[in-house]
């Protein structure tokens, strides 16, 4: 069970991610771009300043006290500094360097590079690292990271989806909805392990968000395939 886990998680969030960036930039002309800076807005606005960031607030007293005796706020400021970063990031990038690149679907190769960077850069390596050491990690918890891997890789496509369509029709609502909803989901997802509901519960709560964006995905691409 430990090694089939194991291997489900260095698949979803190392292979899958890198297979499916590779697959787009090799036999889907034109979706390099966006792809490409799909990963580097995560790591720009997450991994060299959000993250960065959040290692400092620790140290500051305001930060304690939220996060020792608020946890609906802590969790709220980190669902909401996330979605500030990545979809303020996401509109920021794609007003500015994909003027020629706003279709559906290239919001979705925008999404898969930014969501399986993260994948790549949080769970994958760590997961094959881990293995290759041999060190010992509980079986569910090595698999609920590729599950929940593959679920955030689908919500970050829909909402660069999302995004996309706000700076296309220049209709900010998009991006406001895209912000509450990735706000929602982290601040609940923090909450529920504050509570201490089990990982069980919250990846089946994380997993049925992912099919409901995975839904508004496929029909924003279905209604521009049948208008183009």
């Amino acid at each position: 069970m430990s090694i089939m886990s194991s291997v489900f998680t260095i698949t979803a969030a190392l292979a899958l991610p890198i297979a499916a960036g590779v697959w787009l930039a090799l036999r889907r002309k034109g979706y390099l771009k966006p792809l490409l800076f799909g990963v580097l807005t995560f790591v720009v606005f997450q991994v060299l300043t959000r993250i960065p960031i959040l290692g400092v607030l620790p140290r500051m007293p305001w930060f304690t006290v939220m996060q020792m005796g608020y946890p609906f706020l802590y969790a709220l400021f980190l669902g909401g500094t996330a979605a500030l970063f990545e979809e303020g990031g996401r509109y920021l990038v794609m007003g500015l360097f994909l003027k020629n690149r706003r279709r559906v679907s290239d919001g979705i190769a925008f999404g898969i590079g930014h969501g399986g960077i993260e994948a790549v850069l949080l769970v994958g390596v760590n997961a094959l690292i881990t293995t290759l050491a041999g060190t010992v990690v509980d079986p569910g918890t090595m698999f609920a990271g590729g599950v929940e891997r593959i679920s955030t890789m689908i919500v970050h496509v829909a909402w660069s989806v999302m995004v996309l369509k706000s700076v296309r029709e220049k209709k900010i609502g998009y991006l406001l909805l895209a912000f509450a909803l990735h706000t929602l989901i982290d601040a609940a997802a923090v909450l529920c392990q504050y509570q201490g509901v089990s990982m069980l519960v919250v990846e089946i709560m994380v997993g049925a968000f992912a099919l409901l964006m995975l839904g508004y995905t496929v029909y924003e691409y279905s209604r521009s395939e049948a208008t183009a």
